[in-house]
């Protein structure tokens, strides 16, 4: 008799079995809840207590490391980095102590280290279609339906000089952006003509996202330099 341990963090990964599989695996599933704040406070302060010096975490720091990772999602992992990030920073700094500001940093390096490599990596088209929304934002648009970031997507490929997507496969791509975590774009019934979406950037103000799409592609420092007519409604 065999048995089989698995661990997903996908609760539907069974449906993708076969259905005979399926059937013959009598399978007991046990929920493993995110930490919460409490919880991830005490793994904090154990580590703390093993990895560092007596005294140097500041007051409320672990409480801010434990709620900030708490508040995204319940991983102990991301909350230890935090703490980790936090007093690397208050080392380079010179600082004798970690306190609530270098959490903050910390925070905001950890963003960019993540999504900085998801930007500039985007294929071109992407690349493009992300460039609208900033462009239309940079203009004072906010919540830009799909049309207003294809006319601007189509004004950016004539100033590259590339043969723009359809609408509709531009649209596809919006959704892509959308699941990667870099707009929110939302679906809205516009009546008897149709559908379409409210897009949005979700950028952390931190991130520099027309340098890192610069740094990454020469033709996108003519696109963000351009001159574009804007549609304020469609």
């Amino acid at each position: 008799r065999a048995c089989v341990i698995g661990i997903s963090n996908d609760l539907k990964f069974t449906d993708f079995l076969d259905p005979r599989v399926r059937s013959r695996l009598g399978q007991l599933d046990v929920l493993f809840k995110p930490y919460d704040a409490e919880q991830l406070q005490d793994i904090l302060r154990q580590r703390a207590l093993e990895g560092l010096n007596e005294g140097v975490i500041g007051p409320g720091v672990i409480e801010l490391c434990a709620a900030l990772a708490a508040q995204e999602h319940g991983d102990a992992r991301c909350a230890l980095d935090l703490l980790r990030i936090s007093a690397e920073r208050a080392e380079k700094q010179g600082e004798h102590s970690v306190n609530q500001n270098h959490v903050r940093g910390a925070q905001s390096q950890i963003e960019a280290d993540q999504m900085t490599p998801v930007i500039s990596t985007l294929p071109s088209q992407q690349k493009l279609v992300l460039a609208a929304v900033l462009l239309n934002e940079q203009n004072g648009l906010k919540n830009v339906q799909t049309g207003q970031v294809y006319d601007i997507y189509r004004q950016a490929c004539k100033h590259i000089r590339q043969n723009p997507l359809t609408q509709r496969r531009i649209s596809g791509l919006i959704s892509n952006l959308d699941m990667l975590g870099l707009v929110t774009a939302r679906t809205i019934s516009k009546g008897r003509y149709g559908r379409s979406k409210e897009i949005n950037s979700c950028i952390p103000g931190n991130i520099d996202a027309p340098e890192i799409m610069k740094a990454a592609e020469e033709e996108m420092a003519l696109v963000f330099r351009a001159a574009y007519h804007h549609q304020t409604s469609l």
